[in-house]
């Protein structure tokens, strides 16, 4: 552990460093056949992307194209799951984002969301996006094309937060007591 003095207050303190870390990964979600797909689920119905890893934890997207529930109807629903939540972990605390990608791949202005600090356990496996993009703009857009568009998530994973040891010492300085220095002053 570092140490140094702080003369002016005559205290000796000494630093740590704490650094948390965090990894990221993306999965896209290509949705095909949007119209079929529409046509045979109704709301509250879903279809799950394929199992991805991200930051040592398996996770899957529910794409809801009638919407997530009654009151989110007229939109499309995107919710990320922790899949299987491990016993041994408590929770998983992570951050993802949403966006609509255009047919090159790139993001799409405006659609997009962000989803702050969440925790994934046993108890709460999902958070999500219920009001993504009304289906009606999707649906008159040009990122719908031969019945097909793709949106990318974005999950960072916070692993721990970890205590790294400073080992170099700071060097030591002598305190001259102030009472000394004004009886040295006055010798001259």
């Amino acid at each position: 552990m570092a140490s140094y003095s702080n003369a002016a207050a005559g205290v000796d303190c000494s630093e740590s460093t704490l650094s948390t870390e965090t990894v990221t990964g993306s999965h896209v979600l290509k949705i095909k056949r949007y119209s079929k797909t529409k046509e045979v689920l109704g709301v509250g119905e879903c279809i799950k992307s394929s199992v991805f890893t991200v930051g040592g934890h398996r996770w899957y997207i529910e794409f809801y194209p009638h919407g997530y529930n009654e009151e989110e109807d007229d939109c499309i629903s995107f919710v990320l799951f922790l899949d299987h939540p491990d016993d041994d972990v408590t929770s998983v605390k992570a951050k993802f984002w949403l966006t609509l990608l255009d047919q090159a791949g790139e993001p799409v202005p405006g659609y997009s969301a962000a989803m702050g600090l969440c925790t994934f356990s046993g108890a709460v496996p999902s958070y999500g996006c219920e009001r993504f993009i009304v289906r009606e703009e999707l649906e008159a857009a040009p990122y719908l094309k031969d019945d097909s568009f793709s949106l990318r998530c974005d999950v960072t994973v916070f692993k721990e937060i970890r205590h790294v040891t400073d080992s170099t010492e700071q060097p030591r300085r002598a305190l001259v007591p102030v009472g000394l220095i004004f009886f040295l002053m006055s010798l001259k």
